[in-house]
């Protein structure tokens, strides 16, 4: 892995790290990274990389491969009687929407009339930040919203986020550091097949039941303007045997976005079912593993007793001078399509 840090005057690479750290992450408006390195006070060189405070652009490049754009966050330097390694992080360049809030300079926070992809546009030109819109989201982006406001203590991505969410529009980010709108590629061929012929260190199969429901509603309340009021529920095949009901209120959107909202609100609840896989490369066939794409497992030690299909939600890159793994961190594919769920755990009949 390559690192280049731009300090608004030329590019400085580093190349040699004690310990790097890179998670790429799918529902996210940016990824992150951290690096350990020797840094010498002597050296100009150094001196300038790591300017504090100065968040220096930079790329990160594996085998020619671009990987991140974004910004040095943070330095650590310690000095002891032990030598210490300085340690520099940071995220993509879209990582700013979420810490920062909605300037005042734009302001008023209700939006009259507006589309999503006019809202965000708005809101990203402050950063000098590029909005990608895929092909299968441009209609959605350009329907209008009767009203939508948003609060003082939202960050500008939870604002974006949510607003999106009701019309099955992921936000994430690309290598150049652009924020993307788009849906996930569930459809596709797995990357890796993990059935016996790919090796792996580990593998892990969470449930979290707690913030589960058997029943989401959601409810929208009618509008001044004349707007109907709605209400859309929808079942969790997860929970199959208990009452757990959960109702959650819609702040925005039309009659017709209430029910993508339950079907999306149930998304977030499959969440909390993950497969963590981790293996001992962080390539297949040359290409470095990326969120976005589908892989198959069958593993009766996790309770997947058929061949399953998993989408991957983040992949975590891990280095130092021993060894090199990848952690990928998965969940069923319809947590990011519009498909009914399908109870996959079904075990077998070990007596016959």
């Amino acid at each position: 892995m390559i690192l280049k840090i731009n300090d608004r005057i030329r590019n400085r690479e580093v190349k040699f790290f004690s310990k790097f750290q890179l998670e790429l992450k799918y529902d996210a408006i940016a990824s992150t990274f951290g690096f350990d390195f020797f840094y010498n006070p002597k050296n100009q060189e150094h001196v300038e990389l790591a300017c504090i405070g100065h968040y220096h652009l930079c790329t990160l490049e594996h085998n020619g491969q671009l990987v991140l754009s974004g910004i040095i966050l943070s330095e650590s330097f310690i000095d002891d009687s032990k030598k210490h390694l300085t340690t520099f992080s940071g995220y993509s360049l879209p990582g700013v929407l979420e810490d920062c809030n909605i300037p005042t300079s734009l302001y008023p926070l209700q939006s009259d009339g507006l589309s999503l992809k006019e809202i965000a546009q708005k809101l990203l030109k402050p950063f000098n930040l590029t909005m990608v819109i895929d092909s299968s989201v441009s209609s959605k982006m350009n329907e209008v919203y009767e009203k939508t406001t948003a609060s003082e203590g939202q960050s500008i991505r939870q604002y974006l986020s949510e607003l999106a969410s009701q019309k099955n529009i992921v936000i994430t980010h690309n290598e150049k550091g652009n924020v993307v709108f788009t849906q996930a590629k569930t459809k596709g061929d797995p990357i890796i097949r993990f059935t016996g012929g790919v090796p792996f260190t580990s593998m892990k199969l969470t449930y979290d039941g707690q913030p589960m429901h058997s029943e989401i509603t959601v409810i929208r309340q009618a509008s001044r303007g004349g707007g109907n009021a709605g209400e859309s529920t929808i079942k969790n095949p997860y929970v199959p045997f208990v009452y757990r009901p959960k109702v959650k209120t819609q702040s925005s959107g039309n009659d017709i976005d209430t029910e993508s909202a339950a079907r999306t609100a149930l998304s977030e609840e499959l969440k909390n079912m993950k497969l963590e896989i981790v293996t001992d490369r962080w390539e297949i066939d040359g290409i470095i593993i990326k969120p976005n794409n589908i892989i198959t497992v069958k593993n009766e030690n996790v309770y997947l007793f058929k061949e399953t299909r998993w989408f991957i939600e983040s992949v975590k890159l891990i280095g130092d001078e021993n060894k090199m793994q990848a952690v990928l961190t998965c969940v069923i594919p319809e947590v990011y399509n519009q498909d009914n769920p399908k109870y996959i755990y079904k075990g077998v009949n070990l007596h016959g």
